[in-house]
Formats: structure tokens, sequence, C-alpha cells
């Protein structure tokens, strides 16, 4: 079984340059928060969930807050029933123990019999645990690039489909079928992401949830909070004291 292992720790604002690797990468941060962005979109990875990335994916990194990562590298060949696309992963507290004990084994040639134990354990828990909406697909089609650009960069803009079809000369319904099709998603559904994802990491970096709010074009604290806790589970504020903070 080819398997690696890392513990590292990284200040607030690094940036990992795009890069990728032969086996599937398993991340996860015991404090701080990732923003990993690839060409099929980016993930916001807060403590308490994982990424993984499946092999070969080229990605980059930028760190909020100090950044206790802890990544296990696995060859899919060796250890089959681990996902094949990359997905965020939600994670119990023995999830937690194996993939830091796994990270923080010295590397060996060949893996020892604990680390094999582990890894066989690690695999029921990738299996076992639920997928998580905190992906934002990247689309490819050139009418939908020129939609989500402009909605990642005026987030507050609440432009309609019928709108943006009636600007641009196209079908309604032609548009909406590409959103479906190729970011598996609705407009509305994928500028609802854009917006979570982006509030998450203006979170990370300490902003108000008020300010957050209405820079995303939110009428009120309440909307915002609303549709952060149907999406999440919890309020932004939860979100701060269970997450960020966490050691």
């Amino acid at each position: 079984m080819r398997v690696g292992g890392i513990s590292r720790d990284f200040a607030d604002s690094t940036v990992l340059t795009g890069h990728g690797h032969e086996m599937g990468e398993l991340k996860f941060a015991l404090s701080g928060v990732m923003v990993v962005a690839s060409s099929d979109g980016h993930w916001v990875v807060p403590p308490g969930r994982a990424l993984w990335l499946a092999p070969n994916v080229r990605h980059k990194v930028r760190m909020l807050g100090k950044v206790q990562l802890r990544s296990v590298f696995i060859d899919p060949d060796s250890l089959p029933g681990l996902p094949v696309e990359s997905r965020m992963l939600s994670v119990s507290p023995l999830f937690r123990e194996v993939i830091t004990a796994v990270a923080a084994a010295p590397a060996r040639p060949k893996p020892c019999r604990r680390i094999l134990l582990l890894m066989d354990l690690l695999l029921e828990e990738v299996n076992g645990c639920s997928a998580l909406p905190l992906h934002l697909p990247a689309p490819r089609d050139h009418r939908l690039a020129r939609i989500c650009t402009h909605i990642q960069e005026h987030l507050d803009d609440m432009t309609t489909l019928q709108e943006w079809a009636r600007d641009l000369g196209y079908d309604q319904r032609t548009l909406h079928r590409l959103f479906i099709r190729e970011l598996g998603m609705s407009f509305v559904q994928w500028r609802q992401q854009a917006k979570l994802l982006t509030a998450l990491e203006w979170l990370a970096q300490g902003r108000q949830v008020l300010s957050i709010a209405l820079d995303l074009g939110y009428q009120t604290q309440s909307a915002f909070t609303a549709m952060f806790r149907k999406n999440l589970g919890i309020t932004p504020s939860d979100f701060i004291k269970n997450s960020l903070m966490e050691e």
C-alpha cells in the first residue's frame, strides 16, 4: 500500500501555488480555514470538515487564519473503495483522530501494521460519512462563465436569469438547461452557493455578520442567517464559535 502523511502549520494568508499529486489527498485542518481552488471549481474547508482530492487534480490553497494542516496521501489503486471524484466530507471525532495519527506517522517504504489498520478504518470513515455542499463548480461554457464571473464579482447583484437571457440574447430555458447539465444546479442555486462560500471566507477573516449579509445582497441579517442555517444547519455565530475557534 502506498500511503504518506504531512503535519504542517501555516500562517494566515499563506498560499500554496498550483500543484497536483499522483496519489489522492485527504486534507483536514485542526484549526483555520482553507480555500482550495481547482479547474473544477473551489471549496471552502473549515475545521471539522475534510476535503478528498482525487489524484492529479491541480489545485492551489489559500490559508485563512492559522491553519494546522493534516494531510494523508493515498494511492487509490492500493486501497479500493475511495471516492472517484473530489468531495467535501463531514468529520467524526474518530475520523479526526485517525487522520491526525496517520498524518503524524513517520515516512516508511512500507507501512507498518498499525498504519495499515488505521487506513482500513479511515476508508470505512470516508465511505460512511456524507458529502457536504461546500463546493462551487466552475463553468466551462463561455455563456455560463460570463454570468458566473459577474456573480462572483458582484455578489449583491440580484439580476434574474430571465434578465440575463434578455441582455445576452439567449433563450432563458437554454441557459437553465446549461446550468443543470454543466454545473448540476440551477442558476439560483449556483448564485446562493457562491454567496455561502464567500460568507464562510469572510467569517474566517473576522468580518461582522451584518456587514457580510448586506454585501451579499440580503436586506436583513436574519434573512442571511436563515439561508446559512438552511444550508449548514448552524447559524453564522455558531459557525464562528464551534468551527473557527476549534483548537
